[in-house]
Parts: structure tokens; C-alpha cells; sequence
């Protein structure tokens, strides 16, 4: 029951209205009416979560560059977040007020982003829902933030295959899911993992599980070829881009395979290969789909067929069995800052925001 009175909720957040207008900090406002114990009353199936951290991933921006929809309203970005909850719906049960949390917040039906102070979720959302669970007790806030889309993304890879004793090459494994893909992989019991890096990422990759390297540098189908003259891929998984390997895919990728990707055919990341290479990933799915292949071919997001996941990606990092990879922490108006390291293509780990000063 409401008191009457009601509590307002000024905060700051990143937005931009399409591609051609600049990212920047807005304030904006929340109100609730409070019951008579003081506490919020918010919409019922809804959480308000403080965000202490947010981390920054390529396809936030990426994103930001394909928005050409007119300039009539404005777009949060980011989607890994981490914080605390200050409020709960009456049909929320799972968590309490005070609880810190992580979670992927896809944004896709909303305005909002997880570069914000504040975020308000709608646990009932049809689709593109937000998956939120409690931080581990062994993972710091700012850790929790680094993890739920890449990790998430490298789960949905690997979804209903059965990996135990299978051949896998994994194309870019020094990538922010290649290097959770290839700590998955070997967790699962995969029996060879032959994971594509550059030279500087071997060691690094061999420590999280790799069995052996291809070296992106050189000729990548001729060693791939050299890798399968004895037994043939179960599976592929690209966390690079490329299409290199379907001139000889029936020699590389074993009958009945699978070949999944993030990326699509083409490498690289402006705004041409993008559409270029999700284009042709699609096509090549749609193939797929007519069982015109003689493997199965799909083009994955994160959050699509696999709901809950978020709970099993919690347990992976609860065992501290999956090593979390942070390269710098910035302030919240750092934002332009990051987004320009990250362009670079020289991350070693996530870039994270910290929005809060307490943690």
C-alpha cells in the first residue's frame, strides 16, 4: 500500500539517436511511490537494479553504427552489467532487495542500456528477455560485469552438442569468446581443441586449453588441412570470421558436423563486413536449414533458444574452473575513451565502466 509519497531517482546514462549523432550523457529521471515501510513500489514484474559496473563489448558499437533510424528518439548502449538490487515487483521472488547481481540486458525492445546509473527491468518480456542472476561469491563486481554476453555467447555455440571426446577447432581463440569457448571446451572433455591465434596469444591459449595452434598470421587452410589428414573436424566454432575453409569443407569438417558462428563469412570490423559477412552467413544458414549441406550450418546470438542460461554460466564461474579476463577499468565519462581502445583491436580482456563509487 502507498503512503502517498513518492521518491524521485536522478541519474545519468550514455545515449545517441543513430549513427550520424554523437554519443552522449543525458540525465534522466525515475519516481516511484513508496509503501509504508519506505521501500519503492515499482511496476510488479519489475526489478531496479543499481549498476556498479558495466563492460564494453564490439558489438555495442558495432550496433551503434548500423542505427540509421531518424533522430526521434535516443538508443542506450551497453549490456553486461553488474549491481545492486534497490527494488522489486510483487511477482519478483527469485531475488531480494540487496542483492548483487549480473546479467545480460539485451535492450532490444527498450531504450536503455547498461552505460546508466540506473536500470529498470521487465522480467516478462516475450523475447529479448534480461537474464540476471546473483554474483558468485567468488567474483568481485567488477569481474561479474566482464562476463554474461561473451560467456553466454560461448555457451549458445557449443548448445545441445554433445562435446565429450569430439575433435573441435575453435577460429579465433584468442577472442573474448574463443578464450571461454576454449576453457568450455576442455571443462566438457572435448578430445583435441585446435584453436586459430596469433603467435603473441599461444601461450595464453594453450594455458586455457588449447591442444593445438593454427596460426592466423599464415596460410590458414593449409595447416587446418594438415590438422585433419588423420580424422576430420566434429566441429567448428568461428569467433573470428572468414571463409576460408568451405572450398574444403568436406575434407575439414567430418559428415553431419556443425559449423557455428558469431561472425558470419567476412573478417573484420567495419560496418561493409559486417553486413557483408552476416549476409552471407544467412544465406548459408537458410541452405542449411534445407539440409542442402552435409553439415549443419547456423549463425548464433546470444539469448536465442537457450533461456536460463544464465544460471549454468553462473556455476561455471562459481566453480572457479573459468578464468574471467579484465584489461581496463574506466570511469563513467571515460566511455569515448574506451570505445576508441577497443576499436583498436588490441584488448586483452574486457574494458569495464564503473558507474558507481562504492562497491
Amino acid at each position: 500500500m502507498s503512503n502517498n509519497q513518492v521518491t524521485k531517482i536522478n541519474y545519468k546514462r550514455w545515449v545517441y539517436k543513430n549513427c550520424w549523432t554523437p554519443l552522449k550523457i543525458i540525465n534522466n529521471k525515475l519516481e516511484f511511490p513508496t509503501d509504508s515501510q519506505g521501500q519503492l513500489v515499482i511496476p510488479e514484474n519489475n526489478i531496479l537494479v543499481k549498476i556498479h559496473y558495466a563492460s564494453l563489448n564490439p558489438v555495442d558499437e558495432k550496433l551503434r553504427h548500423v542505427t540509421f533510424l531518424p533522430p526521434v528518439m535516443t538508443h542506450g548502449m551497453g549490456k553486461d552489467f553488474s549491481g545492486e538490487i534497490i527494488a522489486l515487483g510483487s511477482n519478483v521472488s527469485k531475488f531480494h532487495v540487496g542483492d548483487f547481481v549480473q546479467g545480460f540486458h539485451p535492450g532490444v525492445l527498450t531504450s536503455d542500456g547498461t552505460f546508466s546509473e540506473y536500470l529498470l527491468i521487465n522480467t516478462e518480456l516475450w523475447k529479448f528477455k534480461t537474464e540476471i542472476a546473483k554474483v558468485p561469491d567468488n567474483t568481485t563486481l567488477e569481474q561479474a560485469s566482464a562476463w554474461p554476453l561473451v560467456l553466454g555467447t560461448a555457451m549458445l555455440l557449443m548448445d545441445k552438442l554433445p562435446i565429450q571426446n569430439k575433435k573441435v577447432l575453435v577460429l579465433g581463440g584468442a577472442t573474448s569468446v574463443g578464450r571461454y569457448l576454449t576453457q568450455l571446451l576442455k571443462i566438457e572433455g572435448a578430445s583435441e581443441i585446435v584453436v586459430s591465434c596469433s603467435p603473441r596469444s599461444q601461450a595464453l591459449v594453450e594455458e586455457l586449453g588449447a591442444t593445438k595452434i593454427v596460426n592466423y598470421r599464415e596460410n590458414v587452410l593449409n595447416q587446418v588441412l594438415e590438422n585433419v589428414k588423420d580424422k576430420p573436424f566434429d566441429y567448428i566454432f568461428d569467433c573470428w570470421g572468414g571463409n576460408m575453409l568451405f572450398p574444403d569443407i568436406k575434407q575439414i569438417l567430418v559428415k553431419g558436423g556443425a559449423y557455428r558462428t558469431i561472425v558470419g563469412d567476412q573478417a573484420g570490423s567495419d560496418l561493409v563486413a559486417l553486413i557483408w559477412g552476416t549476409l552471407r552467413s544467412i544465406c548459408r544458414a537458410m541452405v542449411s536449414s534445407a539440409n542442402l549441406l552435409d553439415y549443419s550450418y547456423s549463425y548464433v546470438l546470444v539469448g536465442d533458444k537457450n533461456p536460463g542460461w544464465i544460471d549454468k554460466a553462473q556455476e561455471y564461474i562459481g566453480s572457479g574452473k573459468v578464468r574471467i579476463f579484465i584489461d581496463k577499468v574506466y570511469d563513467f565519462e571515460e566511455l569515448p575513451a574506451a570505445i576508441n581502445y577497443i576499436e583498436t583491436g588490441q584488448a586483452q580482456g574486457k574494458l569495464i565502466i564503473k558507474l558507481s563509487t562504492t562497491d
